[in-house]
């Protein structure tokens, strides 16, 4: 049986995969650039980490989306030996590495304008804010509550931030 590729096919895919990194961006970012300031309290180093992070980050995420569409679409056609693949590897993967870089940016930003400490806060606070609109907008164009779902994302992001925050700390203060 022939599967036919639909409209809301491709929406899905690119909802799924700027979520995916972008999310995934502003999460690892926040996470690295707070453990670094809290160990360092250097916003140079804090930058420099954050950069390195967003680069590789970018295309680490590429590369995985590339790698996890085609495997999914090879699943599905030794199921449907006739079934037109839903996700192209290469789209996936260049909306992944964008989503990823921009949404990595935004934790740095604040540490190129204010000290470190105010930099810490803010970038906590904008994040929070980015990662609520994300959530509350994917219940928007989906199904679900705006409200918990910006929520849920908001706290889910926020909880792997302040983890990487204690780690850098608790090294920091070891080392």
């Amino acid at each position: 049986m022939k599967k036919q590729v639909t409209f809301h096919d491709g929406v899905a895919s690119r909802l799924h995969d700027i979520i995916l990194g972008g999310q995934d961006g502003v999460v690892n970012v926040l996470g690295l650039v707070l453990g670094v300031a809290s160990a360092t309290n250097d916003p140079k180093i804090v930058i420099i980490a954050g950069l390195a992070s967003t680069f590789a980050e970018s295309i680490s995420m590429g590369a995985v989306a590339y790698t996890s569409s085609e495997a999914e679409n090879d699943y599905l056609t030794s199921i449907h030996k006739k079934f037109d693949a839903i996700h192209s590897p290469l789209s996936s993967a260049l909306i992944v590495l964008f989503a990823s870089f921009i949404g990595s940016v935004i934790p740095i930003v604040p540490f190129f304008v204010v000290p470190v400490q105010t930099a810490m806060w803010s970038a906590l606070v904008i994040c929070s804010a980015v990662l609520f609109a994300t959530g509350a907008l994917k219940a928007r164009l989906t199904v679900g509550n705006w409200f918990n779902s910006g929520l849920r994302m908001m706290l889910v992001g926020i909880l792997s931030a302040v983890a990487g925050y204690l780690i850098g700390h608790w090294l920091g203060v070891l080392l």
